[in-house]
């Protein structure tokens, strides 16, 4: 038996697609500022932490605001499943978002992420993490990855892509739970 969609459910569907693509524009730029803005800012303060806090503010901001939005606009109830659904497509496009930024900022500084990777060597040796030798390795290993990145710049952003829409399907398997709001059961009293 064939399913047809109802013109609401064709609606719906439209819609979230429209909404998720101009949340995940939203996030994607929300994240490249902050990377861009703490990248004028380098040398000055210890940045990592900060963009990684700020990062996860505006993916939770984002988040909430796009399925509450999008929950008000299906009828005021939305299922754990499509609140899922409806991040992870705010996730993927906001990794697009991501990509692009990425590849034009590797064109703009291309010594940037060497210049990161170098930073990382001091404090695992002041930390005794592992032998000089065995950071060393590390710090090898990490700029081959970056070479290969570099020469392969769309392999690259397609695994960019790929991986925060995984991320992002990890951060909305919990964000989700939080955000459903299912319809109430109506009793049917004869």
């Amino acid at each position: 038996m064939e399913m047809i969609k109802s013109d609401f459910e064709k609606r719906n569907n439209f819609e979230s697609y429209r909404m998720a693509s101009t949340f995940g524009l939203i996030m994607g730029l929300a994240i490249s500022a902050i990377h861009f803005i703490f990248y004028l800012l380098e040398g000055k303060i210890n940045s990592s932490f900060a963009v990684t806090v700020l990062t996860l503010i505006a993916v939770i901001i984002v988040i909430y605001k796009a399925t509450v939005k999008y929950r008000n606009v299906s009828g005021g109830y939305i299922s754990y499943w499509n609140a899922f659904v409806y991040g992870v497509k705010i996730f993927l496009f906001a990794g697009i978002i991501g990509a692009v930024y990425s590849y034009v900022f590797s064109n703009i500084d291309p010594d940037y992420a060497y210049r990161q990777i170098e930073l990382i060597r001091q404090p695992l040796l002041n930390a005794e993490f592992a032998s000089a030798e065995i950071v060393d390795k590390m710090i090898s290993t990490m700029k081959e990855d970056m070479d290969y990145q570099m020469q392969h710049p769309f392999q690259s952003a397609l695994s960019a892509i790929l991986w925060n829409t995984f991320s992002g399907a990890l951060f909305c398997f919990i964000s989700s739970a939080f955000l459903r709001k299912n319809k109430p059961e109506t009793i049917n009293e004869s």
